[in-house]
């Protein structure tokens, strides 16, 4: 109960923040992505506890506007891509996984994105490498054409879980592509050797913000295989809760790591509803109900 309390509590502190900071106003928009304690991961912790409806409307329309006239709507790899104006170049410039974070935040709030700023869901159409993933870095795209787990899911959830028509024939064959792109990495590995890429990837995160860990794998594909009307990878998804079985009780799924751990890549300050919802060796009710939810599709999948 305390608990719960503490996360009310740390909820209202992030509203007040969120009327109240300005960072997202446009002459500061790279204030706004200062990690941990800047306006997008206040508004990102919120969508991922499904508490996204508590994000301020002002803050809202700061953050579409921020995408809307303050970002440059182009993926940078080659020289050409660089915006040429002193206006332009003032803007934010997004990689696959960010840009897929504000998108999905708004979506869910109920801004229709795809009408207002339709280059957002075509950009992440168009950088699929062959492989059937994506990779933030640029190079990839005129080397290696390699993709990045990481960089991957993001943009896959946001065409997948924001899309509530039939999906068109390029969103079906990108979902289906990062699909086998995942199926292919066993999850979690290289498809050269078969070893495991990061061990820290077997450690259930929340919140993930850009983050991958293997249960965000495993859900993309059961809810792939349900909206798509394809296979269920069962062996896959039971191999993944093996994976994941030294963070499951009987009262749901343990954190096992944090994305702003001060000791990993990406330490830096934090804020209260953050700390509050990410304690290592608690059970989180938000990544429970995702693994609750895999649960029921592979028992789904075994009686049928």
């Amino acid at each position: 109960m305390e608990t719960n309390q503490n996360i009310r509590y740390a909820i209202e502190e992030s509203i007040r923040f969120l009327e109240s900071n300005p960072d997202l106003a446009m002459d500061r928009c790279g204030d706004s992505r200062r990690k941990w304690n800047g306006a997008w991961w206040h508004m990102a912790t919120l969508y991922e506890m499904g508490e996204v409806k508590q994000i301020p409307e002002s803050a809202i329309a700061r953050a579409k506007y921020l995408l809307e006239a303050r970002t440059w709507p182009t993926f940078i790899i080659s020289a050409d891509d660089h915006p040429t104006s002193e206006t332009d170049r003032m803007k934010m410039d997004c990689c696959h996984c960010e840009l897929a974070v504000y998108y999905m935040i708004l979506m869910a709030y109920g801004c229709d994105l795809d009408k207002e700023l339709p280059w957002i869901r075509e950009w992440f159409l168009k950088h699929q490498l062959s492989d059937g993933g994506l990779n933030c870095d640029p190079a990839a795209y005129i080397h290696s054409n390699k993709s990045s787990i990481v960089s991957t899911l993001p943009p896959l959830e946001a065409i997948l879980w924001y899309t509530n028509r039939e999906f068109t024939a390029q969103e079906a064959v990108f979902l289906d592509q990062g699909a086998r792109y995942l199926i292919e990495h066993r999850l979690v590995c290289s498809k050269q050797n078969g070893h495991i890429i990061d061990t820290e990837w077997l450690k259930p995160c929340f919140p993930r913000f850009f983050e991958y860990d293997i249960l965000r794998g495993m859900s993309f594909l059961a809810e792939w295989s349900r909206r798509r009307n394809k296979p269920l990878p069962a062996d896959l998804l039971n191999e993944g809760m093996q994976q994941l079985n030294s963070h499951i009780e009987a009262a749901g799924l343990r954190i096992g790591r944090q994305v702003f751990d001060p000791q990993g890549p990406w330490g830096g300050h934090t804020f209260a509803l953050l700390e509050a919802v990410a304690e290592i060796g608690d059970v989180s009710p938000y990544l429970t109900r995702q693994l609750t939810g895999i649960i029921g599709q592979l028992e789904h999948a075994s009686n049928e």
